[in-house]
């Protein structure tokens, strides 16, 4: 069985937890990225797997003469900077890493989970604030359902709006502390593959917040 398949089925018998990877995303709004911040007290947006988006014009992801990533491979979270971000699931700490490129994640962090024998997999939490990363190392462990970063501001998530992006990552390869989190339309349906929908993971109730 393959690893996108072996996930698929451990996810359809996961039973619901409660926890949600942002406090309160279970009633969360359709969201965008382009969208005004949310402030304190409103409603979380969330949404953007699989989103062909066409806003990413950064160098980072449009170099000069090569097909642009448009292709959304998480799913973003948008609340005020200094929200609590969870783990669904227990875990260590593969690596972390401040991306500061203009568009990038800014602070990242990157867990490790094997739910069940022969499942392991990673998750991907981007845009948080760099204290989150202070003290931090490969192999600290985490509980489902621990605290392990907070949200960052526009100055230090790459100049987005306050959100986390949350990704399951099933073939991390080499890649420490960043992970692509867009991928090339034409390129579309293998990284879909290797980075499946998080919603489920994440405490998104079916059928919500898929803007």
């Amino acid at each position: 069985m393959s690893k996108a398949a072996a996930y698929a089925a451990w996810i359809a018998k996961l039973k619901p937890t409660g926890i949600e990877v942002v406090p309160g995303l279970a009633t969360a709004q359709p969201g965008r990225l382009d969208a005004p911040d949310v402030r304190p007290g409103e409603p979380l947006r969330a949404g953007g797997y699989g989103e062909d988006r066409g806003m990413y014009t950064q160098a980072l992801f449009a170099p000069d003469g090569e097909e642009p990533r448009t292709v959304h491979l998480g799913l973003d979270v948008f609340a005020p900077a200094g929200t609590d971000v969870i783990t669904p699931l227990s875990g260590r700490v593969h690596s972390s890493r401040i991306n500061d490129q203009a568009g990038d994640y800014g602070p990242t962090i990157i867990l490790e989970h094997t739910p069940v024998p022969g499942l392991t997999f990673h998750t991907l939490y981007g845009h948080l604030d760099r204290d989150s990363l202070k003290g931090l190392k490969p192999g600290t462990a985490f509980m489902a359902g621990e605290k392990i970063a907070e949200l960052g501001t526009k100055r230090e998530n790459g100049g987005w709006a306050p959100h986390l992006h949350f990704q399951v990552i099933l073939d991390i390869g080499n890649a420490k502390g960043d992970y692509p989190g867009v991928c090339r339309r034409s390129e579309k349906d293998h990284w879909l593959a290797i980075c499946p929908d998080p919603a489920p993971l994440a405490g998104v109730k079916a059928g919500a917040a898929r803007g």
